[in-house]
């Protein structure tokens, strides 16, 4: 009997603490773009995992950050989870941004960041593959494939 209550604490602790405790955040992905592979290429296949509230000013520290390929990311976390996506380093706006607010608690998956209207604020209708959210986009020349700082929440400087 003190074996089967040992077991299922064991179960239960080890078994079920990764899905009750998982940390909300952004979990970016440098897909290769076709061009630049090459039977050489090492493929980076590591992801990008940032916590909610955890503000990134250099990009160039997180793995995969500066090979050639374009970001996609998914965005979990409660409705009204805002994360603001920066072209330039140190939060800067020159380069473009991004600003993502949630509108469910349902995870947002972006694969084609450039396919978002410009300068103008979009509203995603909720679907099977992501989550309901606002965006706003300033676009620059290859956005997706140079994001350099993470902000959580919207930055308006």
């Amino acid at each position: 009997m003190k074996n089967t209550i040992f077991t299922i604490t064991l179960i239960f602790l080890f078994g079920f603490t990764n899905c009750s405790f998982a940390k909300d955040g952004i979990v970016l992905r440098k897909e290769t773009m076709y061009w630049a592979v090459t039977i050489d290429d090492d493929v980076c296949y590591k992801l990008i995992d940032i916590e909610v509230g955890r503000d990134v000013a250099d990009m160039r520290d997180e793995p995969c950050s500066l090979r050639d390929g374009k970001f996609s990311f998914t965005i979990t976390g409660p409705t009204g989870t805002t994360v603001t996506l920066f072209g330039r380093y140190n939060f800067k706006k020159g380069n473009g941004f991004l600003i993502i607010k949630k509108k469910d608690d349902k995870k947002i998956w972006l694969q084609d960041i450039i396919d978002l209207p410009p300068d103008q604020w979009f509203y995603s209708e909720a679907n099977d593959d992501s989550g309901a959210f606002d965006a706003f986009y300033n676009p620059s020349p290859m956005f997706e494939q140079s994001l350099h700082s993470i902000k959580w929440g919207e930055y308006n400087k």
